[in-house]
């Protein structure tokens, strides 16, 4: 550079270096970037986010897309923000693309159907009606899904409920208080008239709120089987409506009166009750095609592995004349394997070899 300057000065009057001179500061001295601004929480400026298409891909085939816990409704809600309030990277036409893609995207999330559990201690009941026997689920209160992601009813409605009588609610009441009965919940998101974001942001994004529309809920044991579905309108669990094509009786997880899990080869002896099960099911499928659900039986055993007062615990089916019936061939079955005395709790699924 030292040796270019030399040249130029023998080479240029004074007049035309004073004009180079001035050219190589106006090329050098150009301004500093201010430093980055922090990013603001979604809904208020913060750039789109890359989101897996997983995340926000509508239902397919009338299926509820899953929510899982807050990651899950984190991502629903990134993908219902409204565009309007969102920066997109590129040039103008870029952008452009990038905003009616977000636009088509928010809209096929607002118009999903989603499925999500919500734990044990992230519900509550409002209370049981004696005269109606059912457990009314409390829907004045948000189901908390983890730490800083809730979903909360926004219509004061009819709240969903479960036909179930005193004694088996009472029962579903102490092991939710335990953490052994959790809420599965088919929603949709609810539009508002007042706000173009479907969710809520609170503590710099830190919080999550979603307000919903319930179509179905169901309790589930921690084995995953239905212990009772809701009864009434469109909280009647709809995905499993069709007819039941291949009728299966199955047991699950059978354990003590105490809780405990069987061994692997001491649980298979009371696929027995399963066998017993099966033609009851079958004739109640000629009046109730579409019936499915759990029913957990509570046995005891008497001398030679005989079951002897079999008795309902718990029910989904709502159908008096099938849980009758079960009780009365398990009273005819032998267990193999199980000692005089012993008490069990044996949750028998009903529904199709396909499901």
């Amino acid at each position: 550079m030292l040796y270019l300057v030399m040249l130029a000065t023998r080479a240029f009057s004074p007049r035309v270096l004073c004009l180079l001179a001035l050219l190589a500061g106006c090329a050098t001295a150009q301004p500093v970037e201010p430093p980055a601004a922090p990013l603001p929480p979604p809904g208020e400026g913060r750039p789109a986010p890359a989101l897996a298409a997983t995340t926000v891909a509508p239902p397919v085939n009338g299926d509820a897309a899953s929510v899982n816990g807050v990651e899950g409704l984190t991502h629903l809600c990134e993908s219902m923000r409204d565009e309007a309030s969102m920066t997109f990277p590129g040039n103008a036409v870029e952008q452009a693309r990038a905003y009616e893609a977000h636009t088509q995207r928010r809209q096929a999330a607002l118009a999903g159907r989603y499925v999500t559990v919500v734990p044990a201690s992230g519900y509550t009941f409002r209370g049981y009606e004696l005269g109606e026997r059912r457990l009314v689920l409390d829907t004045n209160r948000s189901f908390v899904l983890g730490e800083g992601a809730e979903l909360f009813v926004a219509s004061r409605e009819l709240a969903p409920g479960f036909a179930l009588g005193p004694d088996i609610a009472e029962r579903i009441l102490a092991q939710q208080a335990d953490g052994k009965v959790a809420l599965r919940l088919i929603f949709r998101p609810a539009s508002s008239p007042l706000r173009k974001d479907a969710c809520s942001w609170l503590g710099g994004g830190r919080f999550v709120k979603l307000g919903i529309e319930v179509v179905a809920t169901a309790l589930v044991g921690l084995d995953g089987s239905v212990l009772a579905r809701s009864d009434t309108g469109d909280y009647a669990d709809s995905s499993l409506a069709g007819p039941v094509r291949s009728p299966k009786v199955t047991v699950r997880k059978p354990r003590t009166a105490e809780g405990k899990d069987l061994p692997a080869s001491q649980a298979a002896a009371f696929g027995v009750l399963a066998e017993k099960a099966q033609p009851c099911y079958e004739r109640v499928l000629l009046v109730r095609p579409g019936l499915r659900g759990t029913l957990v039986l509570g046995i005891r055993i008497g001398a030679g592995g005989r079951v002897e007062a079999p008795h309902v615990e718990m029910s989904s089916l709502a159908d008096d004349a099938l849980t009758g019936c079960v009780s009365s061939g398990a009273a005819k079955a032998t267990i193999a394997g199980t000692s005089s005395g012993q008490r069990f709790s044996v949750p028998l699924q009903f529904g199709s070899a396909e499901d």
